[in-house]
């Protein structure tokens, strides 16, 4: 019957160790040295003088083995007054008579006797760390066997030749089999064909110590279906062993794998939506600004013709038909403008300066910034892979917000950038009318407007232009501001980007859009 070593050592350390009853010191030295008096006595017309030491010596022994060093020391202690006064020359006298030699040999037997008590006490404790450690090792394996039964996992042991050494009771309750007739090569017969090779070659060519190494495979199950594992392994080499274990844990992706196909999938069904709804805007916007232009036009002709002929609620009304007219106008071209944001921006990107663009943008809003007092000031600012004309447009709609929403106090304007943590952190400060906290996120979104037309121009398309811009190029956009405190407009966009900017789709930026949305 074959016993596992551990076992083995409980067994001897449970043979070696005496009875709880007979650990009394006192009464050990006492009953070890009335034994080795007796028996020396019995065996002393025999031996005469000869091996006085030898029955106490091991008294000594029994005494610190079975009770410990203080009744090892307490039985040297006695035995040599015993042994002095019943056994050496001459007899019945005391130290003072005794020869040289035979003081110096009792001395010895002292510290022989010492020595040998402490290192009797030094295995004791050696025991007792092993019996501890024995304890912690079966409590130990008895939690791997928990977790080895219980965990929802797949794991593995194996050699470099693929030939299972060990499996969890995963694979038995998956597979509906005996996990003897899986180890060693059984196992593999339960992996996918095409899979199969892929593993073997990993577990085999495979050379540094601790590599490790990710596998997507497919195992079937007892009712013959595959499902997708994803298996983690680690190389391991023991010292006193030429041969490399592979230890592996495989866990089931299948659910997992069929929602990431069929996000992917609806992905690119809503990127495709998204492209034809842009197309369509686009067209729509571009065939409507006709028929508006002729209704402003041709409005405005009647006007001017029969300006003297109408009363004044009916100039009012085609006045207001007119400014209907342009408004419109204004609103189809910023739709149009949203639509081709994202393509627009990941074409012909070169290398910008965005100080440039910055002072393009001022010279384009020129004529308010002269009307408005508007004072502007441009640091620094760094050079970044884009699209220019994009650019241009994120800056001029900024700029553009911060002139119109002013207050009484003439606009001050300022742009910096600084580099923060591998991205290029971009502010417009400005002075004006601030905006409250609860909105900071809803200005960004499309056609949402904080304030009347008869307060302020616009189609609410700006900053949802601008937001569109910045996720093209995977960064962000936010407003910090306060009512009556000014606004600062902060975009990110990442500083390696003229290295490594992989241009959105319009799929990728739907997604994008809508994984930044639920974050």
């Amino acid at each position: 019957m074959y016993i596992l070593p551990r076992e083995v050592l409980r067994i001897t350390l449970k043979r070696v160790q005496p009875p709880t009853a007979l650990k009394n010191p006192i009464l050990i030295a006492t009953a070890a040295l009335a034994i080795a008096t007796l028996a020396r006595l019995v065996l002393d017309p025999l031996l005469k003088t000869y091996g006085p030491y030898l029955f106490f010596a091991i008294a000594v022994v029994i005494a610190a083995l079975y009770a410990g060093k203080w009744a090892g020391i307490a039985t040297i202690l006695l035995s040599i007054p015993i042994c002095d006064y019943l056994f050496i020359e001459p007899r019945h006298t005391w130290f003072i008579h005794d020869a040289p030699a035979d003081s110096i040999m009792l001395a010895l037997f002292g510290v022989l006797g010492g020595l040998t008590t402490l290192i009797i006490d030094k295995l004791h404790g050696s025991r007792k760390r092993l019996e501890q450690s024995l304890l912690d090792l079966q409590r130990t394996e008895s939690q791997l066997e928990m977790i080895d039964a219980n965990v929802p996992e797949a794991i593995f042991t194996a050699g470099e030749a693929g030939l299972a050494e060990h499996l969890n009771s995963f694979f038995g309750k998956y597979t509906g089999r005996d996990l003897h007739t899986l180890i060693g090569a059984g196992w593999l017969d339960w992996i996918h064909p095409d899979d199969r090779d892929s593993l073997l070659l990993e577990l085999s060519s495979r050379q540094k110590e601790t590599e490790q190494f990710e596998i997507v495979i497919r195992l079937r199950r007892s009712d013959g279906m595959y499902r997708a594992f994803k298996c983690h392994a680690m190389r391991k080499q023991f010292p006193d062993e030429n041969t490399t274990t592979w230890f592996g844990v495989c866990s089931d992706i299948q659910n997992e794998k069929a929602l990431t196909e069929a996000l992917e999938s609806r992905t690119q069904e809503l990127g495709r939506l998204n492209e034809s709804l842009e197309r369509f805007a686009y067209a729509a916007s571009h065939d409507l600004q006709e028929p508006l232009r002729t209704i402003g036009a041709m409005t405005e002709l009647f006007l001017s013709r029969n300006r003297a002929d109408l009363d004044s609620d009916s100039s009012e009304i085609l006045a207001s038909v007119v400014k209907g007219a342009d408004r419109m106008k204004r609103l189809i071209r910023d739709i149009m403008e949203l639509a081709r944001t994202v393509n627009s921006v990941t074409e012909n990107a070169v290398d910008v300066d965005m100080r440039a663009i910055a002072e393009s943008a001022i010279a384009n809003l020129r004529q308010a910034i002269n009307e408005s007092g508007s004072s502007i000031d441009v640091d620094a600012l760094p050079t970044i892979r884009a699209n220019e004309s994009a650019m241009l447009r994120l800056f001029q709609n900024l700029i553009a917000n911060a002139i119109k929403y002013r207050s009484e106090r003439h606009p001050e304007v300022h742009i910096s950038a600084v580099l923060r943590n591998d991205e290029y952190v971009f502010s417009i400060r400005d002075n004006g009318i601030g905006i409250d906290p609860q909105y900071r996120d809803k200005i960004f979104e499309p056609f949402r407007r904080l304030h009347g037309h008869s307060q302020y121009e616009g189609s609410g398309l700006g900053l949802a232009t601008c937001r569109r811009i910045i996720r093209a190029l995977n960064g962000r956009i936010w407003v910090e501001s306060n009512p009556g405190e000014g606004s600062t407009f902060f975009f990110t966009i990442p500083k390696r980007i003229s290295e490594d900017f992989t241009p959105l789709t319009s799929a990728n930026a739907l997604h994008a859009t809508s994984q930044q949305e639920l974050a």
